[in-house]
C-alpha cells in the first residue's frame, strides 16, 4: 500500500488545495513506525509497548467482530441528492469509494476493513476506552488507585492541534466543504465551538456529538475515571 501511494502522482498541485485522506495517512503513519522502530514493531505493538499497555489495540478476531455495530447507516434518496459542482468532487474518494453516490455501500461497515490496522482511522472500541484515551491526551488520570501519565506533553499537544490548513478552504475530498486539520492530523473545531477557545480537536460522533477535549475546560475532578461512565449512550 505504501509503495502504491508513493508511486502515484498527486491529483492536485502541492500547496494549492487540501484533501482529507484518512486511510492513506494511516497507512503511511503505520509504515513509518514499522520502518523507524529498531524492532520493526507494528503500530499496534508500538502503542501497547511504548505508550499505553492498558489500551487494546489488537487486530479484531471473529468473536469481537460479531459485536461491532455498524459505523453508520446510509439511506439512498435520489430525489434529494447533494449537488456536486464538479467532476472532481464526484471522483473524490468520499463520493466514489468510501460512500459512493446513489449507493447504500459503506466500506467502514465491512469486516475486511475492520481487520486492518490503520492508524488515524478504523478505530473500534467501547465508550469507556474512548473516554480514557482522549483524557490521556490532555492530562494524567488516576484509575483504580493507579496514576498514569498523559500520553502527550502539553507543549506537544499545542503543536499537534495548531491549524495548518487555510481558513475556510474547501476540502477537495470532502464534498468541497471546508475542513481544518492540525499538525498532528487532529481535526480542528475551534471555529464551530469558539466558546472553548483554540485547540478544540477530535472527530464527530453519534448524532454529530463531538468528542472534543480541552484541558482548560474539563474539571480536573474527572481524573478518577472509575467514578464516571463517560460517553454513555
Amino acid at each position: 500500500m505504501t509503495s502504491l501511494v508513493d508511486a502515484q502522482k498527486p491529483h492536485c498541485q502541492p500547496k494549492t488545495v487540501h484533501e482529507y485522506h484518512g486511510h492513506i495517512i494511516g497507512y503511511a503513519a503505520g509504515e513509518l513506525i514499522r520502518r523507524v522502530d529498531p524492532h520493526h514493531c507494528t503500530y499496534n505493538q508500538f502503542v501497547r509497548d511504548e505508550l499505553d499497555g492498558e489500551s487494546s489495540v489488537d487486530i479484531l478476531h471473529d468473536e469481537v467482530e460479531a459485536r461491532v455495530s455498524s459505523v453508520t447507516r446510509k439511506e439512498v434518496d435520489t430525489s434529494n441528492v447533494f449537488s456536486m459542482d464538479s467532476q472532481t468532487q464526484k471522483k473524490s474518494l468520499s463520493c466514489s469509494a468510501a460512500s459512493p453516490l446513489e449507493s447504500s455501500l459503506m466500506i467502514f461497515n465491512g469486516t475486511r476493513l475492520h481487520c486492518v490496522a490503520i492508524p488515524s482511522v478504523n478505530e473500534i472500541t467501547n465508550a469507556r476506552s474512548l473516554a480514557r484515551i482522549y483524557y490521556l491526551l490532555i492530562g494524567d488520570i488516576n484509575e483504580y488507585g493507579k496514576k498514569q501519565k498523559r500520553l502527550l506533553s502539553e507543549q506537544t499537544l499545542i503543536e499537534a492541534t495548531k491549524n495548518v490548513t487555510p481558513t475556510d478552504e474547501p476540502d477537495r475530498n470532502w464534498y468541497n466543504m471546508s475542513t481544518n486539520f492540525g499538525k498532528g492530523r487532529f481535526q480542528i473545531y475551534s471555529d464551530c465551538f469558539n466558546i472553548f477557545g483554540d485547540g478544540v480537536f477530535s472527530h464527530s460522533g453519534k448524532n454529530r456529538i463531538l468528542n472534543e477535549m480541552k484541558s482548560m475546560v474539563l474539571n480536573q475532578d474527572i481524573q478518577n475515571m472509575e467514578s464516571y461512565d463517560l460517553f454513555k449512550q
